[in-house]
Order: structure tokens, then sequence, then C-alpha cells
């Protein structure tokens, strides 16, 4: 693992082929079911989207200063995919998936010229098969451009400091530059460059260091000063963020701060393998930077850098994992993974060394340690796949990225338009830029009715299709009046939601929808008060079972029954989903006469369910006594206490 630039030959035919095959791993891993995986478009993604929508329409900036601020770089990219691939999904984090492939050649680059294209091509496999770089690849944020800018900048410095040309020191410069309009962690980044040429400095390289840094500087100097003009403008947009998570912040530190700060050192360094990022968006709860397949790797890079210390590259790589590792310590929650990201792809090359000291093991024949390298390098990326796939479909991942306000901007979507659509504002509000900023950037909302209930809403023309989107907890009594012409209201509730701090999920959203009245095969009637008209029963999965219910009340009076939907097995009851009928919010007193109401309702079982064994019951009871209310024949007379809807 030579460093000078003499021994840094090209791979063999087979060598550009691992490559080669790196680069498309590295595409697939980042690209496949994009749109989907994870599963929903955080808040923050979705401001970015936004913040594309407005410089599209030209209004540029140097930094967006909404969601607490941010570099313009992520943004500009976005406008220009969201121009060709449209207000979706998809345009917002196809930015971070091709700028995260294409660092894996950046990654070669930088690892051949410090350490030959053995290590270059085993780090590039690394970050094309990490979960890391690949979920911050997967994700509508800024923070993935600094590892390409990191690498490039110091791709550019290396071959400036050896080739001697004024053209490659200024090409460094530029990068760097342009790495401050990527994300915030590039502050950081001086303290490291300072202290790498100090030490080369200590090593007695002046020579073009001394005449090239002037060059480098220039560079960085021509692309900055924009930003930096916008900064001596607007100082307290410098350091805004900074100070709301600093462990300096009393509020943070709990009045301890040494004692936060050896917390902090300790949890940051656990991140490479004893525990990552615990926040569900950045990270697979608590799983480390690397699996455990690249601990002896990794622990045997780590130990060659520092008994090569005198080299450049191997004292380069310690000193930019730990210097940049100094932006999570310093900061509220570590470790954490966008804050960190300044580490990428430095610490990558430790397991990359490690994988090429075993892969020359001189006491293994080739073919056997090759192997062995090969395996390993399998089995990491198996358990990455398994893992964000297990990732991408936990319930909780959708909770925490919003999927529920991208199937509202899916819904609003799909309205007819000659519906006439209402949304509470609760859900977005353009002056104040709060709610839910997926669901303006995904849906036009040029023909949706913004409302608040304390503000009243206009009623929709007599006999026009309605349809409304509410928050759940706020007031509803105006519903009613909407819906008074609709023969059948159609009540569906949102996909569940829940807030970073908030304990339980809960629907997103209600929505109420005008339909015609439709013809009912078999009525069965509860009592003298309700009519079940019709009923589809639609099995989603194996363990999930939809059924559509139609009711109708037809006695005078407010009534407080509940309606049980009861799935029973061989064994008794396996469970149920009991609500008022019409849903939970569709109240006692919004009933009108020869009005419909459509309701769904899940049953979720622990076993696979069965059309032909599975029996699924309805019926009505008081909350208080829990009598039932009788099934009644045409003629009035009692028939038993529950409708057997399936089979």
């Amino acid at each position: 693992m030579q460093t000078t630039h003499k021994n840094h030959r090209s791979p063999s035919r087979f060598g550009w082929a691992l490559l080669l095959l790196a680069v498309g791993t590295a595409v697939f891993l980042r690209l496949y079911n994009l749109g989907i995986w994870p599963p929903g478009l955080y808040r923050d993604e979705a401001f970015n989207g936004l913040d594309a929508l407005r410089a599209l329409d030209g209004e540029f900036a140097l930094f967006f200063t909404a969601n607490n601020g941010r570099e313009p770089l992520y943004i500009t990219l976005t406008a220009l995919s969201v121009a060709l691939f449209g207000r979706t999904v998809l345009a917002v984090r196809l930015v971070a998936a091709v700028v995260g492939s294409l660092t894996t050649l950046l990654v070669y680059k930088l690892g051949r010229c410090w350490f030959g294209w053995r290590v270059g091509l085993l780090a590039a496999w690394l970050w094309a098969i990490t979960l890391w770089p690949v979920h911050l690849s997967r994700i509508g944020l800024r923070t993935i451009l600094l590892p390409a800018a990191l690498a490039l900048t110091f791709w550019l410095g290396t071959e400036a400091y050896r080739r001697r040309k004024v053209g490659w020191w200024l090409a460094a410069g530029i990068a760097y530059g342009l790495g401050f309009y990527t994300y915030l962690a590039i502050r950081f980044t001086p303290l490291l460059l300072l202290t790498l040429v100090a030490f080369l400095l200590c090593q007695g390289r002046r020579d073009w260091l001394r005449r090239g840094v002037g060059w480098f500087l220039l560079g960085t100097a021509v692309t900055l000063l924009p930003l930096a003009l916008f900064y001596l403008q607007n100082p307290d947009l410098l350091l805004g963020r900074t100070g709301q998570v600093s462990i300096l912040n009393p509020t943070i530190n709990g009045g301890n701060l040494w004692g936060t700060l050896w917390q902090q050192i300790g949890r940051s360094l656990g991140l490479f393998f004893w525990q990552g990022d615990t926040i569900v968006r950045h990270n697979p709860a608590g799983r480390p930077f690397f699996d455990w397949l690249m601990a002896v790797p990794f622990l045997l890079g780590l130990g060659w850098c520092f008994q090569n210390w005198r080299r450049p590259a191997a004292t380069a790589v310690l000193l930019w994992s730990g210097i940049m590792l100094g932006v999570t310590v310093l900061a509220e929650d570590a470790p954490h993974f966008l804050r960190a990201v300044g580490i990428l792809p430095g610490a990558i090359f430790l397991p990359a060394l490690g994988l090429a000291w075993l892969w020359r093991w001189e006491r293994l024949p080739q073919a056997v340690s090759g192997t062995m390298v090969a395996m390993l390098m399998a089995g990491s990326l198996f358990l990455t796949i398994t893992d964000y796939v297990n990732y991408s479909q936990q319930p909780e991942t959708a909770l925490f990225f919003e999927a529920a306000a991208v199937e509202l901007a899916e819904s609003l979507n799909a309205e007819d338009s000659g519906t006439a659509v209402y949304l509470d504002r609760w859900f977005w509000d353009e002056a104040s830029q709060k709610g839910w900023p997926s669901i303006p950037f995904l849906a036009d909302l040029d023909s949706v009715t913004l409302y608040r209930p304390e503000d009243g809403l206009s009623l929709a023309a007599s006999g026009h299709p309605v349809s409304l989107y509410a928050w759940p907890f706020g007031d509803l009594e105006f519903v009613p009046e909407l819906l008074a012409d609709a023969e059948m209201v159609v009540v569906g509730n949102g996909r569940l939601a829940r807030g970073d701090l908030e304990p339980e999920p809960y629907p997103l959203y209600v929505r109420y929808a005008s339909n015609t009245r439709p013809n009912a095969t078999q009525t069965v009637q509860f009592g003298n008060e309700f009519q079940l008209h019709s009923w589809t029963i639609a099995p989603l999965d194996e363990q999930t079972v939809q059924v559509d219910l139609i009711w109708q009340k037809i006695g005078g009076g407010q009534s407080s029954q509940i309606a049980f939907l009861h799935l029973l097995g061989a064994d008794g009851l396996i469970t149920q989903a009991d609500a008022p009928p019409g849903g939970a919010f569709w109240f006692p007193h919004w009933w009108r006469d020869n009005q419909l109401v459509h309701e769904r309702r899940l049953l979720t079982l622990s076993e696979p369910y069965d059309p032909a064994l599975h029996i699924i019951q309805v019926g009505l009871y008081d909350p208080v006594t829990l009598d039932r209310l009788p099934v009644l024949d045409d003629n009035g007379n009692l028939q038993k206490d529950s409708w057997q809807l399936a089979p």
C-alpha cells in the first residue's frame, strides 16, 4: 500500500470490470424503488421540493431561509430534476441517488491516488454497499453532496500536489468552495485542512505546497465570494441553526458541559460498530456505520494507519475521520448521521485498507485470500439489502417519513375535475409555511378551496360533487350541512401519522365525499334503528381483510349504538373492529333521512385469512348495557343478534 505516484498502476481488465460492477451495484441500490423506499416524503425533503418550484419560477437564492435555512446547491439540482420529472417524490430524491452513485467513482479515484488501485476499488465497493451512504443517497436531503465535494477536493488537491500544476490547484479550490454550497458541516473542514497542512509542513513538504496553496485559496475565494457576501449581510443566518443544536447551549447540556461532552464523545465513537443514529429517518434505528463483517477489516485498517502515520495518506484518513466526527460530538443527539456525514468517505478507507491487507496476506494463497475478501463484501451487501428492505417496510418508517401526507396529496390529485374539493388550512398554510409541505409540493392546490372551520366555507352548488379533507380533531360540525344533498356520504380515515414528540399515531385526515346511492342486493335491518344497505369484503394481503359497510339510519332520534365487526375462527374470536355506524368520525346527530353513509374497516389477523374457514359477523350493541339490537326479517320478526357477512 504505497503512496507514491509511480506505484499507482492501473488495474487489470478484471479490476476495471469490478469497478464497473461496483458502480452498477451502487446505482441499483440507490435507484430501486426510490420513490417508495423509504415510504413517504419527510418535510425536509418536501421543503427542498417547494424551493425547487420557486427556483423554477425565477426565485433563485444563495441561501434558502425556510425550514431553518439551507444551502442552495441541492435545491438548484432538484429544480432541474423537478423540471424533468414533475412534482414527485422521485424527482426530489433523484439528485441524491445520482450524486451518491457518482461518488463511487470519486471514492475510487481518491483511494487509488492515496493507496493504490486495490484500496481504491475496495473503498468504491464499500461506498456502494454500506447502508449509511446508501440511505443518504435515497432521501432528498443535501447531506449527500458533502462527501462528494470532499472526495473531489481531496483527489484534485492530491493530484495538484503531485503534478505541480496551477490548473489542478485552482480546480481543487473551486471544488472546495462549492462544498460550502452543500451542507453546513463543511464549516468544520478548515480545521481539517489546516491540521493536514501543518502535518505536511512539519514533514518538510514546503515547495509546491506553499506555492500551490495560494492558487487553491484563490479558487476557493472566487467560488465562495457570493455566499460569503450573503452571510456578511445576513450574519444571523450563518450560525442560527448551529446555536440551536450546540451542546454549548445550557438548555442542551443541562448545566453540565464537560459531562455532556464526554458522553457525546463516547456515543460518537460508538457509531462505527456499537450503536448508530437512533432517529429512524436517518438510519434503521441504532444500526452502526459498519456491519459486524467489517469489524476485523476496520481494525486492521485503523492499525495500519496508526502504524504508518508518517505517510500523508494514512494521517489524512485519521484526521478526516476524527476531526469531522466533531460535528456530531458538539451537537445534540449524537451520533447524528446527518451531521456526521463529513467523515464520509474518509472513514470508508479504514475497512478498505484492512480488506486490502487481507487480500495480500502472504500466509494464504491469493486465490483463497481474494475469495475471503469477496465473501466478506458479499455478506455485507446481503446485510445491507435485508436490513434496508425490512427498514423500508416497517410501519414506523412510514410514520416518520410522513407517508400519510403523501397519501393525502395523492388523493387530492385523484379527484375528478368537476368535484368541489375542500382542504383544511391546518394541512398547509402558505402564509406561515406551516403544515405538511409535501402536500403543496405533490398536489396542485390551485383548484382546491382552502378553509378554516372558524372562518366558514362556501357551500358547493346543489347537486355538485363534494370532497372534503378535514383535520379529524378540529371542529367538524359544518360537515352535515356541506353534504346535506348527498345521497350517500363516503367517510374515509387517512393513513396514520405521528410527530416526533407525539406518543401515539392518529389518522392524519378524514375525507367526506358525496356519492350516488348504490343498488342494494340484500339489506339487513337491526331493530328499528339501522339498516345495513350493502357490504363488500376484500382481502388486502394474507393477514388483512378490508370490509366496506354502507349504513342507513331508519329510526328517529339519535342513537349511541356501536357496530361490531368480528372475525371468528374454529376457536372463537380472532380479531374485531368496533365503531359507531359510519365510523368514528360520523357522529350520531349527523344522520339525515334517506342518506346512506359508507365506511371502511380493516381486520388484521395473526394468521392467514381463509375465506372458507373464517367467519365475519356484524351487529350493533348499546355501549352501556352491551345489549345487542336484534336482526329483523321483512315482517319485523326477531331472527338473531348478528349477521354473518362471510362466508
